[in-house]
């Protein structure tokens, strides 16, 4: 075994990086003093550029042992953590970002705003939370960070410009005054922020938003969509994005089943076959649970051609339902629907046992 605790032998240590990781993970006593010659090998000055190499291309636990090792002999680790910042395991830039907060402000600051323009919301909150304390004037900053793309970015620019003195609706408010931005992040930043301020876009926002070649932009757009704005909404269900496509359902879930039944049932009637089942079913469901049967058993009355088909459609949506909430359809109603399933369970044309559990 001493003959690989060597700097010869740097080679076959970085190799065996992971055995050597799951030894350490065991803590036995007997193992300590081999564990130790190897991380003193693998210290050693003479292979800092072969283990350098080496960390840079590692992922996972030997990352992140390699990037402790490295930065436990750094007297100046600036290069180091530039490049942990930017390495590709998520957890090396994690605790990059911890070991800039041991530095002084001045060595920190540079690293830090460096990190905060590179995507991953998760390690860029933690450089702004970092970055906050470091900065003489916050302000800047946090003008920026408040119309940042990512939601969490925006959420502890929030919160921390309560305290800083900064009016996040006035930055938005000249956000806005400037004219449609030319990006998607700006775009996301500026509608992100309006939402969470419950601040309402004009309809020329709203419209050049829904107009966006960037289904994101067209997403978040939804969200800020209002009672007054049904055509928007039911438009919205055409969109070839199926993120899109589900927000609107979203936000007409919220509306009145009267308000939405007329327009939701038009889309159906001129779409039903050129729909996914998916979409069929999430339309559909924008109605009360017994409207949705009615208006299957509608289209088996009307399509005479098609019976085969929409039986097939009813017998799937009694199979669907366990227990149907609906406040809006009458009783009487409710009754006469039901018997309609019962004699088609009866004609044979729908399975009895699934009319049974909805129609007692």
């Amino acid at each position: 075994m001493n003959h690989y605790m060597t700097p010869s032998q740097a080679q076959a240590l970085l190799f065996a990086l992971e055995p050597l990781i799951a030894l350490a993970a065991r803590r036995r006593a007997d193992h300590g003093p081999t564990l130790m010659a190897a991380r003193s090998v693998l210290q050693s000055p003479e292979i800092k550029t072969e283990v350098y190499a080496n960390f840079l291309s590692q992922q996972g636990k030997a990352a992140r042992y390699l990037f402790a090792l490295l930065l436990e002999k750094d007297s100046a680790p600036e290069t180091l953590l530039r490049d942990a910042l930017a390495h590709r395991e998520l957890t090396v830039r994690l605790a990059a970002v911890s070991a800039c907060q041991d530095l002084p402000a001045a060595q920190a600051s540079p690293l830090l705003l460096e990190a905060l323009s590179r995507p991953g919301a998760k390690v860029r909150v933690c450089v702004l939370r970092a970055l906050l304390p470091l900065v003489d004037d916050p302000k800047p900053l946090l003008r920026q960070a408040l119309l940042d793309a990512s939601t969490s970015i925006r959420s502890l620019a929030r919160w921390a410009a309560v305290r800083h003195n900064v009016d996040a609706s006035a930055i938005l408010t000249e956000k806005l005054n400037l004219g449609f931005p030319p990006r998607k992040q700006d775009w996301l930043g500026i509608i992100g922020l309006a939402t969470e301020l419950k601040v309402p876009l004009d309809k020329r926002w709203l419209t050049e938003a829904m107009r966006s070649h960037y289904s994101s932009v067209r997403q978040a757009a939804i969200r800020l969509l209002g009672d007054n704005q049904l055509t928007e909404l039911l438009r919205a269900l055409d969109d070839p994005s199926d993120k899109v496509f589900y927000a609107a359902v979203a936000q007409l879930n919220k509306q009145p089943w009267k308000s939405v039944t007329p327009g939701s049932g038009d889309k159906l009637d001129r779409d039903w076959h050129e729909l996914s089942t998916a979409r069929r079913q999430a339309i559909l469901q924008l109605r009360p649970g017994w409207q949705q049967v009615a208006y299957l058993l509608g289209r088996l009355s009307t399509e005479t051609g098609a019976q085969a088909f929409w039986l097939r459609q009813v017998g799937m949506w009694c199979d669907r339902q366990y227990q149907i909430v609906d406040p809006v359809t009458s009783k009487a109603e409710r009754e006469t629907l039901a018997q309609k399933l019962r004699n088609l369970a009866a004609a044979g044309l729908i399975r009895s046992d699934s009319v049974a559990r909805i129609a007692e």
